[in-house]
């Protein structure tokens, strides 16, 4: 049986939820214009309701998560627990050169059980000269996480008090991929500035699956294009631009020709102008 994931997330999660607490996570992951790989959990605590006891704990729970993922994982983390609601931050990028190589780094990046949130991480690409195509599928498993962080081994009325506070949890899964065309997604996802961005609601009491393929179309440059009848129409126009701008240039130096030679012609007939009249 593989391992766990996030098991010191989930522990103050369960201890949030015992404590009649509310809690958020947002996960975030992707690739972004700059063919970067990023992944970031943003868990937000409402505590305002708790024993400052209790505060105390779960402020020292977070930023011990926090220490963990920045020393043990290159994480770039921030805290704000000096004010309710409480927010941990945590980043982890890394740097690519192309939309090959980033989306070979995030397939890592998300398999890392370190680190990822997901249980199954499945991904297919395909690179053709001037066009990508790939899949991404991931799912997660809250409560497979919970069984196996042991937290049915909490006392019957412990254990119950925690699934009925469960459902109050709230969450979500944004995959933000570059993409000229959208071929599928698992759920509702737009495309903004040749990105396709889709955000699915991270459920507490069941798995959560998201599945997202997209088409990337690259210009001659390596940059992201757009839709390739778009592609196709901008060449057109840069190529029936060249050529009017071509053809004003030639017009224009045949017409600066011309009149160079009226020119002579005129300077020639003065010329002889001026030797006749002398006999």
């Amino acid at each position: 049986m593989r391992k766990h994931k996030l098991i010191a997330i989930l522990s103050v999660m369960i201890l949030t939820l015992l404590l009649s607490g509310c809690i958020s996570i947002e996960i975030e992951t992707g690739i972004d214009e700059h063919f970067t790989s990023f992944l970031t959990y943003n868990i937000e605590l409402d505590v305002r309701e708790l024993d400052e006891r209790y505060q105390n704990s779960l402020r020292r729970a977070l930023n011990e998560i926090g220490w963990n993922y920045q020393e043990e994982h290159n994480f770039a983390v921030s805290f704000n627990t000096d004010s309710a609601p409480y927010v941990l931050t945590m980043t982890r990028r890394i740097e690519n050169n192309s939309f090959e190589q980033a989306y070979e780094s995030l397939r890592a990046l998300l398999t890392n059980e370190n680190i990822t949130p997901f249980m199954t991480v499945d991904t297919a690409f395909e690179r053709c000269e001037r066009q990508s195509r790939y899949i991404f599928e991931a799912m997660t498993d809250i409560p497979q996480i919970m069984r196996l962080s042991n937290a049915e081994e909490l006392s019957p009325e412990l254990l119950q008090q925690l699934e009925d506070a469960i459902a109050t949890g709230e969450g979500s899964i944004t995959i933000t991929l570059p993409a000229s065309e959208l071929e599928s997604s698992s759920h509702p996802a737009n495309i903004r500035n040749n990105h396709a961005v889709m955000t699915a609601p991270l459920s507490y009491t069941s798995q959560t699956r998201v599945e997202l393929s997209g088409i990337v179309n690259l210009l001659e440059d390596g940059v992201i294009g757009g839709l390739l009848g778009e592609i196709i129409n901008d060449q057109y126009t840069l190529r029936n631009t060249i050529i009017f701008i071509c053809g004003v240039v030639f017009a224009t130096l045949l017409l600066i020709l011309l009149i160079v030679i009226l020119v002579r012609n005129i300077k020639s007939r003065t010329k002889q102008g001026d030797g006749s009249s002398v006999f």
